[in-house]
C-alpha cells in the first residue's frame, strides 16, 4: 500500500475534527430555533420574556433540564438525551414559564421563602437530609403546577397529549415500605393528578387513576386523606398569592407532608 502523503494525513485530521464540530454547530442552531419557536409561542400568548435567555446541553445531567439565573439573564440547560425526546419543546416551554414566573416577581420564585420555611422546620421539628431533600421536591411540585398554567395555555393539542403521557407516567401504583419516600410518591402522585384536574384534562376511569388508586389502597393508614388535602391544595394553588400567603400556604403543605412522613413508628436510616 503507498504511503499516506502528509498533505493527505492532514486532511484527514482536520475532516475527522469538523465532524464534532459540524454536529455541535448543527445542535446549536437547532436549540437556537427550538427557544425562538418557545419564546414566540409565549409572546403570542402574552407572556414576554424580557431578559436574554441562553439554551444549552449539559451531558452529564441527570433529568431533563433546567433554568437558572445568571445575573440579569437566564439560562435553561437541557441534558443530552432530551434532545431526542419529543418533550424537548415542552420542556422549553417550561423552563421558559420559570423566567417569566422569576421575571414577574412571582412569589413562588423567591427562594428566600422556601429557606426560611424549611429553616423554621428545622429548629422546631429537626429534619432529616432524605426529609429535607423530598421537601424541596414537594416545593418543586407546587412551582411547576403553578407555571404550567403558562404552559398549558400556550401548548397545541398534540402537545397536550404528550403530556397527559408524560404526567400519567409518574403515578407510582406500589409503595416502597419506607414512610418518607413513600410520602413523597404520593406527593408526586397528587402533583400528577392535580396537574390534569386543574386543567379539565384528568379521565376518571384512566389507568392513571387506577394506579394512583392502588398505590393509595397499599399505603394505607390515613393515607387516602392524605392524598386528597395534597392533591386539592395542589389543584388550587394560586399564582397570585402575595409573599405571606404563599409563605403560609408553603408552611401548611409542608407540615402535612413531614406528619406523613413521620406517620409510621418503623422509620429507616434516613442519612
Amino acid at each position: 500500500m503507498a504511503p499516506v502523503s502528509i498533505q493527505t494525513e492532514m486532511f484527514i485530521r482536520l475532516k475527522r475534527n469538523a465532524r464534532p464540530a459540524m454536529r455541535a454547530m448543527s445542535t446549536d442552531r437547532s436549540l437556537q430555533n427550538t427557544l425562538d419557536w418557545a419564546l414566540e409561542r409565549m409572546r403570542q400568548k402574552g407572556y414576554v420574556v424580557k431578559s436574554k435567555v441562553a439554551l444549552n446541553v449539559e451531558p452529564s445531567l441527570a433529568i431533563m433540564g433546567y433554568a437558572r439565573k445568571e445575573g440579569d439573564a437566564h439560562r435553561i440547560l437541557i441534558s443530552e438525551w432530551a434532545l431526542d425526546s419529543e418533550m424537548l419543546g415542552g420542556l422549553v416551554l417550561h423552563e421558559l414559564a420559570h423566567v417569566y414566573f422569576t421575571e414577574q416577581g412571582a412569589s413562588s420564585h423567591d427562594g428566600g421563602v422556601l429557606e426560611e420555611v424549611l429553616e423554621e422546620l428545622k429548629e422546631r421539628d429537626g429534619l432529616r437530609a432524605k426529609e429535607t431533600e423530598l421537601l424541596i421536591d414537594a416545593f418543586n411540585h407546587l412551582q411547576n403546577v403553578l407555571v404550567d398554567d403558562v404552559v398549558f395555555e400556550v401548548m397545541g393539542e398534540k402537545e397536550r397529549g404528550m403530556t397527559k403521557k408524560f404526567f400519567a407516567e409518574w403515578v407510582s401504583d406500589r409503595p416502597s415500605g419506607d414512610p418518607v419516600t413513600d410520602a413523597g410518591l404520593l406527593c408526586r402522585n397528587a402533583f400528577a393528578v392535580a396537574s390534569l384536574k386543574r386543567r379539565g384534562e384528568f379521565e376518571n376511569e384512566s389507568d392513571m387513576h387506577y394506579r394512583n388508586k392502588s398505590f393509595v389502597s397499599s399505603m394505607g393508614g390515613r393515607s387516602d386523606q392524605d392524598f386528597e388535602w395534597l392533591e386539592k391544595f395542589l389543584e388550587g394553588a394560586d399564582p397570585s398569592w402575595k409573599a405571606e400567603r404563599f409563605r403560609a400556604a408553603l408552611g401548611s403543605y409542608f407540615d402535612r407532608i413531614l406528619s406523613l412522613m413521620r406517620s409510621s413508628s418503623r422509620l429507616d436510616d434516613l442519612r
